[in-house]
């Protein structure tokens, strides 16, 4: 008696359908996914590469060039490692050699490294992550203040901040902080050496003096009324700072589409 009721309980049983089976695969999928992803990890490939401004490690992901070192500072294993925490690397000689080429077009004016993608999951902080996305939109020959990227980002009084992530900057070149002075008009410091500074502002048109100072032909650039003045001129002088870009000379503003101020007419 009792195997037949144990079998009329199994036929009782309802089938399980294609709808069923659907559904539990639909419960599960989520998971399953992030567990993939744990275990498929993006790949960046590494090389060391020459350049104008000495050898460098660069690191470059699908998604742009994730990490460039330049390798007579201290610090190229902790930028390994911290490679190693979001990529699995493997070294490449092709991407190695492209990255090789376009910073020399850089030094020889063919491209601006700002139009080149970067990865920037090497960035934990998102003030900082915030600063280098508006740094990249200062373009070749024009340089922005600490106090004027600070006030950019929306923190006018982080001019100290703004000065740490320039010098922990894991891409400088295509992140440009090259491109940064101090509001006296002096270059200021830089990760890679100052004089390494100096051989990027000159390859986009600033003839940067022995004193460390912009060249005489700068011209102030006002990014909202698109006009450009003499440093020295009345209206540059009432407009805001923190709006305002240096460009080398004037041609460079007119290559930005600024127009001359009527006061001061700098040409």
């Amino acid at each position: 008696m009792k195997t037949n009721r144990t079998a009329t309980r199994v036929k009782e049983s309802p089938p399980i359908d294609d709808r069923m089976i659907d559904a539990m695969i639909g419960k599960t999928r989520p998971r399953i996914e992030r567990a993939m992803k744990i275990i498929r990890r993006p790949q960046a490939r590494v090389g060391v590469i020459p350049s104008p401004l000495g050898k460098l490690l660069v690191a470059e992901s699908d998604r742009g060039l994730a990490a460039l070192h330049f390798l007579f500072i201290s610090g190229g294993e902790r930028t390994l490692e911290m490679l190693r925490r979001k990529f699995d690397l493997i070294e490449n000689e092709a991407s190695a050699r492209r990255i090789e080429k376009e910073i020399d077009r850089v030094f020889e004016g063919g491209i601006d490294a700002t139009d080149r993608p970067v990865d920037l999951s090497l960035v934990e902080s998102e003030f900082q992550r915030h600063a280098y996305m508006l740094l990249r939109k200062v373009p070749a020959g024009a340089v922005i203040t600490y106090q004027g990227l600070a006030a950019s980002a929306g923190k006018p009084n982080a001019q100290r901040a703004i000065g740490t992530t320039m010098a922990t900057n894991p891409i400088p070149i295509f992140v440009p902080c090259h491109r940064v002075i101090k509001s006296d008009g002096t270059i200021g410091n830089y990760g890679g050496g100052v004089d390494n500074k100096i051989k990027l502002l000159r390859a986009e048109g600033f003839d940067v003096s022995r004193d460390l100072r912009l060249p005489s032909r700068a011209v102030m650039g006002h990014r909202h009324t698109k006009i450009f003045c003499r440093p020295d001129c009345s209206a540059a002088r009432r407009a805001d700072p923190n709006n305002a870009l240096i460009y080398a000379d004037s041609g460079h503003a007119r290559h930005e589409g600024l127009r001359a101020c009527k006061l001061c007419k700098p040409e």
